[in-house]
């Protein structure tokens, strides 16, 4: 039996549960609870999926934590059971909880029942010399093909726009702001707690529900995604900007250049630079064009529902576990 753990209580990627079924992999759904805190909806979620599975039985979980989290919960119970962590994301950071975590995903990873996945190749690596793996990591991308939802590149005018969370550079965007005074910026989701000066032509909200955030989205010319450390943040809303005909600029990391090369939009970690790419790009309405379609293009070909949920199979079924 395989059991697919999702993020609370959403239905993840539907298609994977259809996918394993079709291929004669019993599979269900597996739900994180939404009435607690953060961690004790996690630890929830993972201990009730752990004491469902029987042995032999594999628990596939949306979250690389879960995953590792579902891995210790099965050793105290005594509990032979796989476990694939897809989507590794561990900040590059001297945080305690970063040093938390390293060390479980370290021990985890030592067992042949427990697999963790990377989105990107370049990451795979540096992380299998970071957490002091004899394997490798196993790459599955993020799913990030919507068909029959694809926009062609429209100029919105000099509007850029950047959303997210706590793994945002937002200082990035500030001094890029200071760089190109003759661009609006829309920054969704930054707190400014240090109560930074901002330029006149920033503005600033806090939080927005998901439709209008889209919207938000669909009114820029470009999407820029600034990420703090190196490890795979901001690959949906790229994602979802992509198959709204945006150019997507991001900081330099080993995700982004896997997925955001210069035939696909700009990468770069000079703030300078990335202000000269930008008003050199647009002012070549083709050039645009080419990189958004060029973007969906390997969204298409590298991260579909079939690519996603035939590496997920390939996974539970063969031994993937490579010196």
């Amino acid at each position: 039996m395989i059991y697919y753990l999702t993020h609370y209580n959403q239905q993840t990627y539907p298609f994977l549960i259809d996918y394993l079924n079709r291929n004669g992999l019993s599979a269900s759904w597996a739900h994180t609870p939404v009435n607690h805190g953060e961690y004790v909806n996690a630890f929830l979620g993972a201990w009730n999926v752990v004491r469902r599975a029987a042995k032999g039985d594999t628990i596939i979980t949306y979250m690389s934590s879960a995953g590792v989290l579902c891995w210790w919960i099965s050793v105290i119970l005594f509990k032979r059971i796989n476990i694939i962590a897809t989507n590794l994301a561990l900040k590059d950071d001297s945080s305690l909880q970063t040093l938390f975590m390293t060390f479980l995903y370290r021990v985890a990873l030592k067992s042949k029942r427990f697999t963790l996945t990377v989105t990107s190749q370049q990451y795979g690596e540096t992380m299998q010399k970071h957490l002091h793996s004899s394997y490798k990591l196993p790459l599955l991308r993020d799913y990030g093909h919507y068909p029959g939802y694809a926009h062609d590149y429209e100029d919105k005018g000099k509007r850029i726009f950047c959303g997210g969370n706590t793994q945002r550079d937002w200082m990035s965007c500030v001094n890029l702001a200071k760089q190109m005074p003759d661009w609006r910026f829309l920054l969704v989701g930054w707190k400014n707690e240090e109560q930074i000066e901002i330029p006149k032509n920033i503005k600033r909200i806090e939080r927005l529900p998901f439709p209008q955030f889209m919207h938000a989205v669909k009114d820029s010319t470009i999407v820029y995604v600034p990420v703090k450390w190196n490890c795979p943040a901001g690959l949906i809303v790229m994602m979802e900007a992509a198959w709204e005909g945006k150019i997507i600029v991001t900081s330099r990391n080993d995700i982004t250049i896997e997925y955001i090369s210069n035939e696909r939009g700009i990468t770069d970690n000079n703030i300078n630079n990335v202000a000269k790419k930008i008003n050199e790009l647009y002012l070549n309405p083709e050039d645009c064009k080419k990189k958004v379609s060029n973007l969906q293009q390997f969204l298409t070909e590298q991260c579909s529902a079939e690519v996603y949920s035939k590496t997920i199979s390939d996974l539970v079924t063969t031994n993937i576990k490579q010196p």
